[in-house]
Order: structure tokens, then sequence, then C-alpha cells
């Protein structure tokens, strides 16, 4: 496919900034406070790919504990609270090869963000990381009623870009880059192909993905994707 691909949408945690730590230790920290242990292992394991909604239902299901609505909703504005008192004091960096990738990209492609995260910690952390100005669409966890894994996110984000660019787009015109095992099976499903990114998982635990790389370096993706258009 000559003209493939039209567009290309990233995942945020774990494939553009190093912040699963981040996020692991505000989970870990609000949790607490409930008298919930929740082990790195774990939320390696089992919480990738969730938004803050999902991880926390999930933790309680797998416990057989009782979740109010008001607890829930407590305790994902606690997370996020201690998530951007975190970013202010030390903001996670860009991943090995992010920057260099992402600004290869742009010029030639439009590029967004779909991610279980919130809007205000996905903005603070672009800003952070100077890459803010590469992506025109951004899907956060507020903007979607089922979060990931479920893959309506991205095809959301798909019609949002066709929207900006005046040209409507398909799931196969699209790349997604991707960590999240779950979420590239459920996003294969519905016609996206998947580049998927080592970062949290081995190369061999990303069985749903097109293409597989150890980082974003340019030379590393370029191998894969020989077709893409990046400045090398």
């Amino acid at each position: 496919m000559p003209n493939w691909p039209q567009a290309i949408i990233f995942d945020f945690d774990g494939v553009i900034v190093n912040s699963e730590p981040l996020h692991f230790y505000a989970f870990q920290k609000v949790l607490q406070l409930e008298k919930i242990d929740l082990s790195e292992a774990e939320y390696y394991r089992e919480l990738l790919g969730f938004d803050d909604r999902g991880a926390i239902k999930f933790v309680y299901a797998k416990r057989k504990l009782t979740l109010e609505p008001k607890t829930l909703l407590r305790l994902i504005t606690r997370k996020s609270e201690v998530v951007m008192e975190l970013i202010e004091v030390r903001p996670p960096l860009a991943l090995p090869g992010v920057e260099e990738f992402v600004r290869g990209l742009w010029r030639h492609y439009p590029l967004a963000i779909c991610s279980g995260a919130l809007r205000e910690e996905i903005e603070a952390m672009l800003e952070g990381v100077r890459l803010r100005d590469c992506f025109s669409i951004i899907t956060a966890a507020e903007d979607v009623t089922v979060g990931k894994p479920d893959p309506s996110g991205y095809l959301q984000t798909v019609r949002l870009l066709g929207e900006k660019i005046k040209k409507p787009l398909k799931p196969a015109n699209c790349l997604i880059v991707e960590d999240a095992p779950s979420v590239m099976k459920a996003v294969k499903a519905v016609g996206f192909p998947v580049l998927g990114v080592a970062t949290a998982h081995p190369l061999e635990k990303l069985v749903d993905a097109d293409w597989r790389v150890k980082t974003l370096a340019i030379a590393e993706v370029h191998k894969q994707i020989p077709q893409l258009k990046l400045r090398i």
C-alpha cells in the first residue's frame, strides 16, 4: 500500500513517556488508604492497558470487594492528584528514541494520542518532553464511555483525525503504536495494524502486533516498517 499509513495513533503511558512507575506509585498509595496492597508485579502483569476506572474496578473485583460509586470517584480523583504532584516534582522523561521518532513523523503524517490517562496528565507530560505541538488530536480517559482495552477510544480517534484532515479514515489506514498486549488484541480485532513496543513486556509477549520493536529508535522501526516516511 504505497500511501499507507495515512495517520499514526500512539498510546501514551509506556510508549511516549516512562510514566508507568509514576502511575504504579499513585495507585499503590491511594489503595493503601483503603487497606489494599498492590504489588509492582501485579500492576505490570495485570493493570497495564486499563484506564484508572477500569484498573480500580479490576483490583476490587479480583479481591471480591464491594466498590461503591462514591469510593470509585474518590480514588480516581485522589490518584490523579498524586500523579500531578509527582509530575510537578519530577516530570517523566520521553522513552528512548521517542523524540526523534515523533519529530521524524509529524511533518509526513497526522499524529494522535489515544490514552487511558486523564487529559491533564497527558498535556502536562507532553509539555515536559516538548512534543505537545506534534499531536493534533488527543483522546483521553474522560473522552470515552468505555476505557481501554476496549478499542472504542481508538475508533473515536480515527473519526476525529478524519474530520481534522477532512478525509474519512478507516482503521486499516492507520498505524497504532502500543505497549499493552490486551489493547493490541482488541484493536487488531477491529482492523488496526499494530506496532508493538516492548517497554513493559518482552517481545515474545506481543503476539498480536504486526511488527515488534524494543524501542522507537528510528533505525529500529524503519527496519521493521521501511515504508514509513521518516527522517533518518
